[in-house]
């Protein structure tokens, strides 16, 4: 096969080569453009091709068109595509020709490598700011904890009368210890976004992961009033893990299937499925909200993106790189019926 053959012939090249007419049809084309395109001489361009809508534009305004970039499906996969065509006149008429190369591999490169860059000043911020927001925290869970040692003291030596108030003032102790808490672990999230960490990864069955964490996402769905229905897997099987941080992970998924979801009288509610295949373990997680449009499913792993009034956005890029550190990775996918979200991590092999 000489070079010419190869580009032709070849399906193996990143390389696209198309001569279209102006009534949008294509003349000729390489292999590569017919196999990804399923589409032959005499054929009109793909309705929803970004390529038909690039070449109608050419062919408006009777120009040239360079260095555009596309996105195209080919069957699961999405490629990203730099455009170039080019008008040549016939005695046929004006002709088209397309030439387009695969940029996927440094698309792809350059969005992790971005991803990383902000990981890595997300860190260096948090770092910066850590201690300043730690160590007054230390001092208001010190205080917290006089305040209540004090407390329980005087109820006990009956210096405290009046018990109804003393319970309130317990509950607003323990409420303000939660509060401290969870700013401690949002704190804590941002280092790991940008700071090595570790896991303390070990083998554990599924069947126990579960049966610890079932029990307190329950009592949230109770606690919220939205219904809850946990499919557990029919098999079992051991995964490598570190429990407390895949409970993290699933923590932050099933608070926003919850926030996401209709209330119990409107038929919403949240399902977690659990499911092996031949190397990996899924959880699924289905809401019945509004689902997430197609625009914003791209954005929601752009650190500090966020679509609620009270969140700082860094809850699904910590769900992210804590996955990424067990081998395994979350996908999005949206509709009006919901939001699913699903979670795969490696199954550990049979010994």
């Amino acid at each position: 096969m000489n070079e010419f053959d190869f580009v032709m012939e070849s399906t193996d090249i990143d390389l696209f080569i198309a001569s279209i007419d102006e009534r949008m049809e294509l003349v000729s084309a390489n292999a590569k453009f017919r196999t990804t395109y399923q589409i032959y001489p005499g054929e009109a361009l793909p309705e929803q091709s970004q390529l038909r809508k690039v070449v109608a534009h050419a062919i408006k305004q009777k120009q040239n068109i360079a260095g555009v970039v596309i996105e195209e499906s080919a069957g699961e996969h999405t490629m990203q595509l730099i455009l170039y065509c080019y008008r040549r006149e016939t005695d046929l008429g004006d002709r088209y020709h397309a030439a387009m190369f695969d940029i996927s591999g440094f698309f792809h490169f350059y969005e992790m490598k971005l991803t990383n860059e902000r990981r890595k000043l997300i860190g260096d911020m948090a770092a910066g700011t850590a201690n300043s927001i730690l160590n007054p925290l230390a001092v208001v869970r010190g205080s917290l904890q006089l305040i209540e040692t004090t407390l329980k003291t005087n109820l006990a030596s009956g210096h405290w009368s009046d018990h109804f108030a003393s319970r309130s003032v317990e509950h607003y102790i323990t409420l303000a210890n939660d509060q401290v808490k969870e700013i401690g672990n949002y704190v804590k999230r941002w280092l790991h976004l940008g700071k090595p960490f570790h896991l303390d990864l070990r083998p554990m069955l599924v069947s126990s992961f579960l049966e610890e964490y079932v029990p307190s996402v329950q009592k949230e769905a109770l606690r919220r009033g939205v219904p809850f229905v946990c499919e557990f897997p029919s098999v079992d099987g051991e995964l490598l893990i570190d429990p407390h941080y895949l409970q993290e992970v699933l923590n932050e998924f099933m608070k926003n299937s919850f926030d996401a979801s209709k209330a119990a009288e409107d038929g919403g509610g949240v399902r977690l499925s659990i499911h092996f295949s031949d190397k990996t373990l899924v959880f699924a997680i289905r809401d019945s909200g509004p689902g997430i449009a197609d625009d914003l499913l791209k954005l929601v792993k752009v650190p500090f993106f966020t679509t609620k009034e009270d969140s700082i956005g860094l809850g699904l890029n910590f769900c992210e790189v804590v996955l990424q550190k067990m081998g395994g990775h979350y996908e999005l996918s949206g509709g009006e019926s919901g939001t699913e979200v699903r979670i795969e991590l490696p199954k550990m092999p049979a010994v």
